[in-house]
Order: structure tokens, then C-alpha cells, then sequence
């Protein structure tokens, strides 16, 4: 049905959304073409006005309005409410993990199997607490259940081989360090990149988990580093960095460095210059030296 609505938009067909979300969207799909595009974006933008709002407390106060108009106007914001992308709702997970009660916590957390590439390194931060360990596992039963009944045992059968195959693709977008690695060395085999993703979802667990035992902290580490380990990351994935840069925004020369090198970063990334990953890593580093934990 999508391919017959905008057949040039649908060349690969590659698409690794969990099959719940298809029974989610049945509504929207119901309508017509127009007003379905347009309510979704609308909720899109509340989502990433939400997600806002409940990372404030992270930046210092007098920063917080300026990182509003980042939020929903930043390049992988628009990208996302231009193309449909569930990353803004997955961001306001995450966003709402930071606030919520450990269960629901965790509960929240497991909502990024809806982006499942991202999945990995959220659940390692909430399976270290057992209250949202159980959250998460609820949560992600949820969804895999809800997707066998959407598609049964043959359409799950199938799934973990469109995951593998998404993640051979290479796209000017991708900002991953995977993307990074096969751009210098090459390689489309899928058992080269499993094990690059092997590798590299390791790399992100030590980073997230090393540096700090406070769960926000390494709540806000993940977000970045599921985005770096991910091997399939396109742009609009980026709003996953937006704790980062709320974390940064300690002053307002701070606040105009992160928010300034960002959209240069992401629009320099879209025009096919590799640069993303290199953004990504120094968000990192010193929005934690600056923020001081």
C-alpha cells in the first residue's frame, strides 16, 4: 500500500519498524493520504515539545528556551516530521524515562525496540536495576507479542533477516561509526557487519557503563552511543543526541558552540561529508566534563 501511494519513495522497501507498529498506525491509515501526513507530523512535534520540555532540567536555566527552538527546528528534527519518523516518540521515551518511576522507567525504555537498532544499549542501562529490568522486559514482550499478532510466526520468522539486511545498506545519512568503517574499508557482507556491530555495541556498553552509575547519566550516554554503535543510523536518528546537548548547555557560549556545530554538523553529514560520528563522540565526552559528572 505504500509503494502504490509513493512508489518513488519505496525503491528498497527495507524497513525495519517492528510489525506492531503497523497495527498502531492502522488508524492513520484508514484516512487519506493528506490529513494522515498531517496529524502525524502534528504529534511528531508535540512529541519532540514534550521530550523538550522534560529534558530541561538537564540544561541550566537560563538555556532551557533557547534548546526549545533547537529541539523542534534542528535539521533531524525537521527530517523526522518531514519524512514520518518515529524517532521523535522515541526520543520522548527516553525523555520520560528520566522522570518516570523505575518500572515505568523501564517500561519507557523498552519502547525504543520500536527503533530496535537503539534497543541494545537502553536495555543494558535499565536491566541494571531490577525494577526497571522488569519494566523493560514487560514492555518489549509487549511489543514482540503484539507483532506476532500482527503478522504471525511466518512474518516474525522473516524479521530478524530484514534487520540484518537493513543494516548492509549505506546511505548518505548513515552516522554511525559502522558507516564510518565501511566507508574507509568497504564491505557489504552481512557477517562483516555483524560482527563490526558485535564490536561496536561492546564499545558503547563500556562507554555507558564505565563512567558513571547514575542512571540518567547513563541514560544520556546511551541515547549518543546507540546512535554511534547502530549500524543502520540515519539523520533523523540524530534527535537521539539532543540529551547530550542539553547536558552541554551549561552557558550560553556553550549552548551556541553544541547547538551552532550541530546543525552544521548534520547538514555537512546530509551533503554525503562523513562528519556525524566525530559530533557525536565529542558531545559525548565534554558535555559530561562540562556538566561535571
Amino acid at each position: 500500500m505504500e509503494h502504490a501511494t509513493l512508489p518513488e519513495r519505496t525503491i528498497l522497501l527495507n524497513d525495519p519498524n517492528p510489525p506492531a507498529l503497523a497495527l498502531l498506525m492502522a488508524p492513520l491509515g484508514a484516512l487519506p493520504l493528506g490529513p494522515a501526513y498531517a496529524i502525524w507530523a502534528a504529534l511528531g512535534a508535540a512529541a519532540l515539545a514534550v521530550a523538550a520540555f522534560l529534558l530541561a532540567p538537564l540544561a541550566h536555566p537560563g538555556q532551557r528556551a533557547r534548546l526549545l527552538a533547537f529541539a523542534i527546528l534542528a535539521p533531524p528534527s525537521l527530517i523526522a516530521l518531514a519524512e514520518g519518523q518515529t524517532t521523535p516518540f522515541v526520543l520522548l521515551a527516553v525523555a520520560g524515562s528520566l522522570r518516570a518511576p523505575a518500572f515505568w522507567s523501564g517500561a519507557l525504555l523498552g519502547l525504543t525496540a520500536f527503533r530496535p537498532q537503539l534497543l541494545p544499549l537502553f536495555a543494558l542501562v535499565a536491566l541494571s536495576e531490577r525494577r526497571r529490568a522488569i519494566g523493560l522486559l514487560s514492555m518489549t514482550a509487549a511489543v514482540a507479542l503484539v507483532s506476532l499478532a500482527t503478522v504471525g510466526f511466518d512474518g516474525m520468522a522473516r524479521y530478524p533477516d530484514l534487520l540484518m539486511r537493513i543494516g548492509t545498506e549505506l546511505r548518505p545519512g548513515e552516522l554511525g561509526l559502522a558507516a564510518l568503517v565501511r566507508r574507509v574499508v568497504g564491505g557489504e557482507e552481512i557477517v562483516v557487519n555483524a560482527v563490526l556491530a558485535v564490536a561496536l555495541y561492546a564499545v558503547g556498553a563500556a562507554a555507558v557503563l564505565i563512567r558513571s552509575r547514575m542512571f540518567t547519566t547513563r541514560t544520556v550516554d546511551a541515547a549518543i552511543w546507540s546512535t554511534l554503535a547502530a549500524p543502520h543510523a540515519l539523520l533523523h536518528d540524530g534527535v537521539m543526541a539532543y540529551p547530550g546537548v542539553a547536558r552541554a548547555a551549561t552557558t550560553t557560549g556553550a549552548t551556541v558552540l553544541w547547538v551552532g556545530s550541530g546543525i552544521a554538523v548534520a547538514l555537512t553529514q546530509q551533503a554525503g561529508i562523513p562528519v556525524a560520528p566525530f559530533w557525536l563522540l565529542a558531545i559525548w565526552w565534554f558535555s559530561s566534563r562540562r556538566a561535571g559528572v
